[in-house]
């Protein structure tokens, strides 16, 4: 089994591999010692007006060790170069064999909920299909809101009901 990369969803399409990423990714390889720097990357998937885009990045050697001490966790981290990370060739094809690795909770986009992801968070993984992007799953908050509008409303026609008894 190899692993070949993970996937970052954002709002927007960056010109260039976001230095949180750099970071991230220089952890997550240098955490797991099976994984090739030179296979193993990261793809942004940004979703634009219409359509989605997806953009694939490996590390270079200066990079990896930029990420694996940096602590800034800022928008313009000291020391984070563009020299640090290289665009990679990606290919979408239906011939090739693989599987997902999930959390174990299915929540992977934390998109609606970004305070509650932190680099450090504790989570098991399994094999299995992500869940829809905007699956709600995803945005419990916004399902709660809901549900907290149904109640608002019912309370109002109870009372509307005794006015008119």
């Amino acid at each position: 089994m190899e692993c070949l990369g993970w996937i970052h969803t954002q709002p927007n399409e960056a010109p260039h591999m976001p230095p949180q990423d750099v970071t991230f990714h220089s952890k997550l390889l240098s955490e797991n010692a099976s994984w090739d720097g030179e296979k193993t990357i990261t793809i942004t998937c940004s979703f634009t007006p219409g359509s989605c885009s997806l953009t694939a990045y490996k590390l270079t050697p200066a990079g990896y060790e930029w990420g694996k001490t940096n602590k800034d966790t800022g928008p313009s981290p000291p020391g984070y170069l563009h020299s640090h990370f290289e665009k990679v060739q990606m290919l979408l094809s239906d011939r090739f064999l693989g599987y997902y690795m999930i959390p174990d909770e299915e929540v992977w986009n934390y998109n609606f909920m970004g305070v509650k992801h932190t680099a450090s968070m504790k989570y098991d993984v399994k094999v299995g299909n992500p869940k829809e992007f905007y699956h709600e799953v995803h945005r419990k908050t916004h399902f709660f809101n809901f549900s907290a509008m149904d109640t608002v409303e019912e309370g109002e026609e109870e009372s509307q009901r005794n006015l008119l008894a």
